[in-house]
C-alpha cells in the first residue's frame, strides 16, 4: 500500500450530524476513544494506496460505560483544499477477532468527507459500550483517492499490532494494517458519554448510597 510523505496535520472539526440526532441519554461526560497520536501539526501520513470497496478499521477500547455518540474520522490531501468526498459507508461493529470485526452494531451510508477536517458523524440513539470491551470503527472507500489524497490518516509512530485493520481487495479478507506496511494508527475515532448513574464519590460511596449517612458532625 503506497502511502505520501509526513506533512503537519491540522486538525479542524467538521459536523455532518444526522438528523434524527438527539440529545444523549448518558448522564456523565464526553470521551474520545482513539489508539492514534495525532493533534495539531504533529506528523502525520496519507494513505493514498486504497481501492474502491477496501476498509480501514480501528480497534478502540473505552474507559467507561456509556453510549457511542459520534464517530470522527479524519480526512486529508496535500493541499488539504479538495473539498468533500463521498465515502461508501461508516460501520460500528462489536469487536470479533482481530483483525475481522464482529456483528455489526450500525452502518452510516454515504458519508460526506471535508477536505482538512476531523469529519463528525452523530449516531442516535447512543450505542451501548462497557469499559474495558472494545469495538470496532471502519471507513469503506467508494472509491481509490487520488494519489495527493485526499483519504484517511494514520499517525507516525509506528504500527500497533491488534489496533488497526485492512479489509484488501483482493484477497477481500481482513489483514492487519502492520502486515501491509502501514506506519502507524488510523485517525479513526468515537465519542463516548460516560453513565456516571453509578459513579463513586471521594469517599468511596456509590451514587445514592446512604447507608453510610451521619447527622454526626466528624
Amino acid at each position: 500500500m503506497p502511502r505520501l510523505a509526513l506533512f503537519p496535520a491540522r486538525l479542524l472539526l467538521a459536523c455532518a450530524l444526522t438528523a434524527s440526532f438527539s440529545a444523549p441519554a448518558w448522564a456523565g461526560g464526553s470521551i474520545v476513544v482513539q489508539n492514534d497520536t495525532v493533534v495539531d501539526f504533529s506528523q502525520a501520513v496519507i494513505q493514498a494506496g486504497f481501492v474502491g470497496g477496501e476498509r480501514a478499521s480501528a480497534w478502540l477500547t473505552p474507559s467507561c460505560d456509556g453510549g457511542i455518540t459520534a464517530v470522527r474520522v479524519l480526512w486529508l490531501s496535500l493541499s488539504g483544499a479538495t473539498g468533500q468526498t463521498l465515502g461508501d459507508s461508516i460501520t460500528i461493529s462489536e469487536a470479533g477477532t482481530f483483525p475481522s470485526p464482529g456483528a455489526q452494531l450500525l452502518q452510516l451510508s454515504g458519508p460526506v468527507m471535508t477536505d482538512g477536517a476531523l469529519n463528525e458523524f452523530a449516531i442516535a440513539p447512543p450505542i451501548p459500550v462497557t469499559a474495558g470491551q472494545p469495538f470496532v470503527v471502519d471507513f469503506r472507500f467508494l472509491e481509490a483517492p487520488p494519489v495527493t489524497g485526499p483519504s484517511i490518516v494514520n499517525d507516525a509512530d509506528g504500527c500497533q499490532e491488534g489496533f488497526n485493520g485492512i479489509f484488501a481487495i483482493p484477497p477481500s479478507i481482513w489483514l492487519s494494517s502492520c502486515l501491509l506496511g502501514v506506519s502507524g494508527d488510523f485517525v479513526i475515532r468515537a465519542v463516548v458519554d460516560c453513565d456516571t448513574s453509578n459513579a463513586i464519590f471521594s469517599d468511596s460511596f456509590e451514587s445514592g448510597d446512604t447507608s453510610a449517612w451521619s447527622d454526626v458532625v466528624p
